[in-house]
């Protein structure tokens, strides 16, 4: 059926335009779109393409000419056209495939006629489209997470670039992964990224799975050393046969035929977590340093996460920005001169920021010496007239523009994003409680292993001290407590014991399916549900169960980020509570010297550190032989509490207040986070009630305010519709409220991005007989069988996604109605009210409708398309107009920064003005589809 050279188009993505099958495979074949300049890759058994062909008296072009088609054969599968009498012929593959129009009409008026709600359906869709697809926050709203200001500003602020390359250091708990969640997130909703790898340390890949499924509905493959063997019995490369890929860097960079096959595959976007790890030295940098340059250097975007960038000095930072932009870092002397020159601008910008305050009482300083490098540039602009006027007594506005030029200047096409706890406040405090407990016989081997119950069969478990000063506290707990150990089996036991103690418990750890975990979530989350969470270490990765502010460590981890993501569960922006942390441990124990060691070396417990390895790393051998008893020297935690608190008081004379600044700006933030609560499920809740019935999908609504509204959803019997993507068979949750499904793990945040909700329009689009459907109107103003058309057009413009050119001319609909003499009628109505006026017809009776006025219907509709041509003038020019403003601001803006600032290049200017012309071609270029008509004949009222 499907050969190299054929034509076709897709019902889903009909912005791609007419492609032609490049590549075919045993079950997939590709097609490249070039208006789109795109490639999609299909499968033999899908349905959603549609085969274009041409018919004798259409027009082709080829070679700049424009051809009439005489006749048309079909040989082996492809068609060839004859353009002349002397019997020349043109194979598809070789001509520029244009608009048919006629055909399209044809095609439409041939299909059999559908209900009525269809047209409207179909109308709805598009308006949804168009408006999703113009609008500014467009894959920013879907995140199933509470909003926070400087996640949304600096994700917005990097995806939208053109190549997405960043180094986001943002420190510990500040949510790093969701940073590089949503940049990832935005770029595949909007065209710009379709292949992605991510890697991460081995004890973060199923955070990572977790976090990617949950909170953005996008499903990695993950490719570890078991995995890869499995796919390695074949030929085929296993990273190719995925779109998005996570692997353990440390296995995947020494693995030499899995680091072959890895880079041999194409990225889009490569994802490195914990960067500074990438070990870098300038006559033998790492082997995953050097594995990342290689991906770096092919690839157009690339995020490394890094909480302590500069940890392991300035030189090696400076490796790692090196893979971010070779070509601007290529000089550390020049870097390092660039660095003292952004920190002079960041003790001017600390200077300003009391008075941005507008309750700041300081008295002015002498803007002037301060300005003094920078007077020639700011002396004529208004804020800094302002600023030294010596009678202006509230200079706040002025301070606040000063900071903005302040980060414009030094900021823009910058790479390093840095937000601090102390900066963005908002978190909760933490207490520690130690409940050391006396050992027994039975436990006596604990004093040898991390995990005290190591060498004791789970038989004896229950002899635990542990065990029983749990009992005991939960005893005289009301509140909900998170348990965390380390193991899926110990919190297996802990559940299986506390629930025949009588305790409401529920248990959460990796060896159970992920629904049973959601499950276990949310009886947790429930307030009638369940007193008590008993998770694993890997179970609890990326969950957030901050509606609980009592941690339970029944033991405790080997590395202090474990420490850290533990207490992360609760300890993040939208707590309302202190956190209180428990902690049991056998004294004569390596729990008890680890316990100190976090304690009095890292004081872990009550605050955030993101230096601990560090400090583990320059004590080393002392440290291993404290822990395991081999030395009870506790010299050595207060030498490690000073060597601690110097590496912090050094990284905070260090602390940038400018970069931190330009790393979030909160009016921006503020603004872009009312645009995504306002659009994100604006309409969504009327519009799942009228698509599920269409489709037959059973629907039970829980909750009918719009802004608030649970859909349960679940497929029927007499669905139309093959699967739902996300639902089980036995139904999911879909909840429009983003506070109240965040806190729920078993249900799903519906927005106009869920992946369902983007199915369901696809299907609308791709249902074809919803393009021709018929009514009556029962109405007396008109005489009994009185024709009227509906028809609903479409201007389309495709381009590639770098262009951005929906977000000035999306796939806009256009309603039209009209009487049989092309009289049109829709400007006295409309769509929504006057769909309220028709009935519906039998489509039997609607077939002989259409057999019957076919001809007066084709000339009717090529009156349509002539006033849909009239329709789209204001519209295109207003969009032109419109795209050429925004794309020529962001020109000369950059323009005027690029006289002082180094970071803005040429290149980047010209590139920008190179898609203003191009995007201007692809907008003279619309083309206008008729999409869907509807039928009318009038009948007297009842």
């Amino acid at each position: 059926m499907y050969q190299t050279g054929q034509r076709w188009s897709s019902r889903n993505e009909p912005d791609l335009g007419v492609g032609m099958i490049i590549e075919k495979q045993n079950r997939s074949f590709t097609i490249h779109f070039p208006d789109a300049e795109s490639d999609r890759q299909y499968s033999s058994s899908q349905t959603s393409l549609v085969r274009r062909t041409l018919t004798v008296g259409d027009q082709l072009h080829y070679q700049d000419d424009t051809f009439t088609v005489l006749e048309v054969e079909e040989i082996d599968g492809l068609i060839e056209y004859r353009v002349s009498d002397d019997d020349d012929w043109l194979e598809e593959s070789l001509i520029q495939f244009p608009r048919n129009d006629k055909n399209e009409l044809d095609s439409l008026l041939a299909l059999s006629p559908a209900r009525r709600m269809w047209f409207d359906l179909r109308r709805h869709t598009l308006e949804h489209q168009a408006t999703h697809a113009a609008s500014q926050v467009r894959g920013l709203m879907g995140l199933k997470a509470e909003l926070l200001p400087h996640q949304i500003y600096l994700a917005n602020e990097i995806a939208n670039r053109p190549q997405a390359r960043a180094l986001l250091c943002d420190e510990v708990g500040m949510g790093k992964t969701l940073e590089a969640g949503l940049i990832l997130h935005h770029r595949l909703l909007n065209g710009l990224c379709k292949r992605v790898l991510i890697l991460t340390p081995t004890n973060l890949q199923h955070q990572w799975l977790v976090e990617m499924l949950r909170r953005f509905h996008q499903p990695f493959s993950l490719i570890n050393e078991a995995v890869y063997e499995d796919f390695m019995e074949g030929d085929d490369n296993p990273f190719e046969q995925q779109p998005f890929v996570i692997a353990p860097i440390d296995w995947a960079s020494q693995h030499p035929n899995a680091t072959q096959h890895m880079l041999d595959a194409e990225w889009d976007m490569v994802i490195v977590d914990e960067a500074h790890h990438l070990a870098w030295h300038p006559e033998t940098p790492s082997v995953g340093y050097q594995v990342v340059a290689r991906l770096a250097a092919k690839t157009e975007s690339l995020l490394l996460l890094s909480a302590t960038p500069e940890q392991t000095g300035e030189r090696e930072h400076f490796s790692r920005l090196q893979l971010l932009d070779a070509d601007h870092y290529h000089d550390f002397e020049r870097y390092q001169a660039q660095q003292q020159e952004f920190k002079q601008a960041a003790e001017l910008a600390e200077t300003l920021l009391p008075f941005s305050q507008d309750d700041n009482q300081d008295a002015p300083l002498d803007w002037q010496t301060l300005f003094a490098d920078y007077l020639t540039e700011v002396k004529a602009k208004d804020w800094f007239i302002e600023l030294t006027d010596a009678n202006n007594k509230t200079p706040s506005q002025a301070a606040k523009e000063a900071i903005s030029w302040l980060i414009d200047r030094h900021g823009t096409g910058r790479e390093m994003f840095r937000n601090t706890r102390a900066a963005v406040g908002g978190f909760p405090d933490r207490y520690l409680h130690a409940y050391p407990l006396e050992n027994n016989e039975a436990f006596a081997s604990a004093s040898h292993h991390v995990q005290p119950e190591t060498e004791v069969q789970d038989g004896l478990w229950e002899q635990d001290p542990r065990w029983n000063w749990l009992k005991e506290f939960l005893e005289c707990q009301a509140e909900k407590i998170l348990i965390i150990c380390h193991t899926a089996d110990m919190a297996q036991w802990l559940n299986d014991q506390l629930t025949f103690a009588g305790f409401q418990s529920a248990d959460f750890h990796e060896q159970m399916p992920l629904i049973h975990r959601d499950r276990a979530a949310a009886y947790f989350a429930d307030e009638e549900g369940a007193q008590v969470l008993v998770c694993s270490e890997i179970g609890s990765e990326g969950r957030n169960f901050q509606f609980s502010h009592h941690l339970v460590m029944y033991d405790l981890p080997e590395h202090p980020d474990l420490l850290e993501q533990r207490i992360g569960r609760l300890d993040r922006l939208g707590q309302l509570n202190d956190v209180q942390i428990h902690v049991p441990y056998l004294q004569q124990s390596v729990q008890e010297r680890l316990f100190n060691w976090y304690h009095h070396a890292l004081n872990a417990f009550c605050r955030t550190t993101g230096v601990g390895d560090k400090v583990e790393e320059a004590f080393g051998d002392s440290l291993h032989a404290y822990l395991h008893g081999q030395d009870d020297d506790t010299n050595l935690l207060e030498e490690a509490r000073l060597y601690h608190e110097a590496v912090l008081k050094q990284m905070e004379e260090g602390r940038n207040r400018l970069l931190e600044m330009s790393s979030c700006r909160p009016e921006q933030a503020k603004a872009l986070i009312e645009q995504i609560n306002d659009q994100a499920t604006q309409g969504l809740h009327n519009y799942i009630e009228k698509v599920t019935h269409a489709f037959n999908i059973y629907a039970d609504c829980m909750n009918d305010d719009p802004q608030k509204s649970a859909w349960f959803l679940r497929p029927s019997s007499d669905m139309m519709l093959e699967a739902l993507p996300g639902i089980e068979e036995e139904g999911k949750m879909l909840m429009l409220d983003r506070r109240q499904a965040s806190q729920r793990e078993d249900v799903a945040f519906a927005t106009w991005e869920h992946p369902l909700i983007t199915m369901l329009m696809d299907e609308v689009q791709g249902f074809d007989s919803g393009k021709l459907t018929s009514a009556i109107l029962p109405i007396s103003a008109l005489p009994e069988g009185t024709v009227l058309v509906e028809s609903m057009f479409v201007i389309e413009a495709t381009a590639h996604p770098r262009l951005k050119l929906a977000q000035s001319l999306p796939m806009t609909p256009m309603w039209q109605l009209s009487d049989s003499n092309s009289k049109f009628l829709h400007q006295q109505f409309t769509a929504d009210k006057w769909a309220e006026k028709l009935k519906g017809v039998p489509n039997r009776v609607a077939e002989q409708w259409v057999a019957a006025l076919r001809k007066d219907l084709i000339e009717v509709l090529q009156a349509h398309q002539l006033n849909a041509q009239d329709q789209a003038r204001p519209i295109v020019h207003a969009a032109k107009t419109a795209y050429q403003h925004k794309c020529q601001n962001e020109i000369e803006r950059l323009t005027e920064l690029k006289s002082f600032n180094s970071a803005i290049r040429d290149e980047d200017i010209q590139h920008l003005e190179n898609n203003m012309q191009e995007g201007l071609v692809r907008i003279d270029e619309h083309q206008i589809r008729l999409d869907a008509i509807r039928i009318i004949l009038t009948t007297k009222p009842e």
